[in-house]
């Protein structure tokens, strides 16, 4: 059986991975830091928007690209070696239309590479896993495609209750012991880990102000999503599917989009 597709067509390595993590669903897997290689790192560089906002060190995608090969060497040397640093997230208030504002945090041109590629590899694994409830940040499900999935049940299959839920300040609560524990169910490679380490134990830059929080990954870096849905798999998708839908008289089931989620059940009568 094909791997879970991943939105994109990735390298022949890729797709060992990806079959291995959809063969074994236990498996720990170890050698995955080499395929973060320099073409990895070009491909993530070409993934990033032309307009991309510019991070604390103030360089833009094209003058990153003016030097490229030179750069993603250095780059890729310096994550060989351990001697790679993630820059301070940038982070700017976005208006949100009830008066309050979202903070958005901006990595610097080269992190956003970094993440990217992180992304590629840990998606290779992780859409392996992921349940069909789970709609947000992932290739090819959109909002659309949960909104269709909730009207589907409540037209077609009878669907008596929907609870909907979101997460507050999820992103910035998120327990990263805990999140790291949940990946190390699946990555067994230290430099991986690290990796992803280097991107959450980051300082934050708001405007004069520095900070370096102790908890959570910052909305709007590109890793973020990823590591988002990673936890969310396990604390609600795994443990509702589980735990809840046994212990329910009848039939129940959940839609997740990101953090924003609504459960649903009909009553055991209803059920064919």
């Amino acid at each position: 059986m094909s791997p879970a597709k991943t939105g994109r067509i990735m390298s022949p390595q890729l797709v060992k991975v990806a079959e291995r993590a959809k063969r074994d669903p236990n498996a720990r897997i170890l050698a995955l830091a080499h395929l973060i290689d320099e073409e990895a790192l070009k491909r993530a560089f070409g993934r990033i928007r032309k307009n991309a906002a510019v991070g604390v060190d103030g360089i833009s995608k094209e003058q990153y690209g003016q030097n490229l090969e030179e750069n993603l060497r250095d780059l890729h040397d310096r994550m060989k070696t351990w001697r790679y640093r993630h820059q301070p997230i940038r982070r700017v208030h976005i208006p949100k239309g009830n008066g309050k504002t979202r903070p958005i945090g901006i990595s610097t041109i080269e992190d956003k590479i970094v993440q990217r590629a992180l992304c590629e590899v840990l998606g290779a694994i992780y859409e392996q896993d992921f349940l069909p409830c789970s709609y947000g940040f992932r290739p090819k499900r959109r909002a659309h495609d949960a909104l269709r999935a909730v009207n589907h049940m409540a037209f077609r299959e009878g669907i008596e209750w929907i609870l909907e839920a979101d997460i507050q300040a999820f992103f910035d609560s998120l327990d990263r012991h805990k999140l790291r524990e949940m990946l190390q169910k699946r990555v067994a490679d230290k430099s991986i880990m690290r990796l992803v380490g280097k991107c959450l134990h980051v300082g934050v830059l708001d405007g004069f102000e520095f900070s370096k929080p102790d908890e959570g990954t910052v909305q709007g870096s590109i890793i973020s999503p990823l590591l988002g849905n990673v936890y969310l798999h396990y604390a609600l998708d795994v443990w509702f599917e589980r735990e809840v839908v046994p212990q329910l008289p009848g039939a129940a089931r959940l839609i997740r989009y990101a953090d924003d989620c609504a459960p649903r059940r009909r009553r055991k009568e209803a059920v064919m």
